[in-house]
């Protein structure tokens, strides 16, 4: 429940996005998310007075293809009285210099690129300010915890706005993580979820006017 939670909330920034500097998706927008081989991914949330940062990443490794890594991070911001001032996203991507890899049995796992990377700054309304390029020097490591899952797995959730469909088959195994992304560090206090695993992997995410 956690990591759907977590996925609606990054869904929801791609939506007002629109992943070109739109202000607002479209009714009905879909997303599809696809993957068969190996993978880690993990979400951690911290606060400070003015900010609440999500952060989440994940790399895989696809049959056929080369490792993937990919990063978003939110940082929503607000006033001394608690007003929601603004929000700046920042995502990434990489396709090459990705190192991920798994200790077998599902012990642990790394990974680490330098990932080109676009932060894009929106006011209170949602309202894009302006974007930038930049590169993002990402690593991340997890530990397993508790017993290996193997089987299959179907969800259909619904939320205000939101219909997530996730199907599963393979091995997973929830874990402790950390991450250090160009120098700022999130543990395993302020960890959200985190699990890894092999799998034949599709989740379908419709937003609806939103």
């Amino acid at each position: 429940m956690r990591r759907i939670i977590f996925l609606l909330m990054l869904m929801a920034l791609v939506a007002f996005a629109g992943g070109a500097g739109k202000a607002v998706a479209a009714p009905g927008q879909t997303f599809q998310f696809h993957q068969n081989g190996s993978f880690a991914e993990a979400g951690w949330v911290t606060q400070t007075t003015n900010t609440t940062t999500s952060t989440f990443v994940r790399a895989e490794n696809n049959n056929p293809g080369a490792p993937l890594l990919v990063f978003d991070e939110q940082i929503q911001t607000f006033d001394n009285s608690g007003n929601f001032t603004g929000i700046t996203d920042v995502s990434g991507e990489a396709d090459s210099g990705v190192s991920f890899s798994i200790v077998s049995p599902f012990l642990s796992a790394s990974a680490s690129a330098s990932v080109p990377a676009t932060s894009c700054s929106y006011d209170a309304n949602f309202n894009l300010i302006g974007c930038v390029d930049l590169t993002v020097a990402v690593s991340a490591s997890w530990t397993g915890q508790g017993p290996i899952e193997r089987g299959t797995f179907n969800s259909n959730f619904r939320t205000d706005g939101f219909h997530v469909i996730e199907h599963f088959t393979g091995a997973d195994r929830f874990a402790t993580a950390t991450a250090t992304l160009d120098g700022t560090s999130l543990g395993t206090g302020d960890l959200a979820f985190a699990d890894f695993g092999t799998a034949k992997h599709g989740t379908v995410m419709i937003c609806n006017n939103c």
